[in-house]
């Protein structure tokens, strides 16, 4: 399914996008926000992530990665927008 490296990375280039600044301006890094290695641990086969799905909140979206390899992506404001990135 996801090579653990990157799953991590789509993560934070999908956020990297929606800001419109580079991978390495976002603050504060990814793994301040959630465990990575148990996130990619999770999602490092096909079968054991396949019904998993995790939220959690980075940078300012409300972010959530399934075992589809669908990660989506909120602004975590009253006026939330979405959008749906396939890693």
């Amino acid at each position: 399914m996801h090579d653990a490296d990157e799953l991590s990375m789509a993560i934070v280039e999908a956020v990297a996008e929606q800001e419109g600044v580079d991978v390495i301006e976002l603050e504060p890094p990814l793994y301040e926000a959630i465990d990575t290695e148990a996130l990619e641990t999770l999602f490092a086969t096909s079968t054991a992530g396949a019904d998993a799905s995790v939220t959690f909140t980075y940078c300012g979206y409300s972010v959530r990665v399934d075992g589809t390899g669908d990660i989506r992506l909120s602004k975590a404001s009253a006026d939330a927008s979405s959008s749906t990135v396939r890693a």
